[in-house]
């Protein structure tokens, strides 16, 4: 009996033992466990503050380099209305049709100008509106023509023309693409006259 007894009691202080043994064991995991949730949390906040920071940025190329900024040329406005050329975009050898308001009185002479000043002439051109000379007796037809600014070669007939056209060119050959100013070849005795030309092949 008494052996009973003692054995009762060694079980109990063993659960005892055991009961206040584990105790730091359960405040460390329990510690260890809410500096893992909190871990996780900041992980979850740096990605979530990423991601709005990603979403607020502009796009931009992944290898760093910015977008190339186009600036295209406009007309001024003293000559809009002043001229219509059809098609307003041409490759080159291409001809065009100019048209202007009723009673517009013109030359033949024509420029090709850089889109953003017209002193910088790149090229002369000629409408059809003249027929020419004869050639024993028959009259030339009317061609337009064209040639580079400083050619010697080139010229045109001083003749004026009235009316709304239409006055036909041809866009150089040799011209590179771009956006150009095409005007009446300037001269006191007509009124001034420009619309933007595009070139693309």
């Amino acid at each position: 009996m008494a052996d009973l007894a003692q054995d009762l009691r060694t079980l109990a202080d063993h659960h005892a033992e055991q009961a206040t043994g584990d105790f730091p064991a359960v405040l460390a995991g329990a510690g260890a466990r809410r500096r893992q949730r909190f871990r996780w949390s900041a992980a979850v906040s740096v990605a979530l503050a990423v991601a709005a920071v990603a979403a607020l940025s502009p796009w931009s190329a992944t290898d760093g380099t910015q977008d190339p900024v186009i600036n295209t040329p406009t007309l001024d406005p003293r000559w809009a209305g002043t001229m219509t050329i059809t098609p307003a975009t041409a490759h080159p050898g291409q001809e065009i049709s100019l048209t202007f308001p009723p009673k517009s009185f013109r030359g033949l002479a024509f420029t090709i100008s850089d889109a953003t000043d017209r002193s910088k002439v790149l090229y002369y051109l000629s409408s059809d509106r003249y027929a020419g000379p004869t050639n024993n007796g028959v009259p030339v037809p009317p061609r337009p023509g064209w040639w580079k600014a400083g050619d010697p070669g080139g010229g045109w007939r001083a003749i004026g023309v009235n009316g709304p056209g239409p006055d036909h060119l041809i866009v150089p050959t040799t011209i590179t693409d771009g956006t150009y100013l095409l005007c009446i070849m300037e001269d006191r005795a007509v009124a001034d006259a420009c619309a933007l030309l595009t070139v693309k092949r």
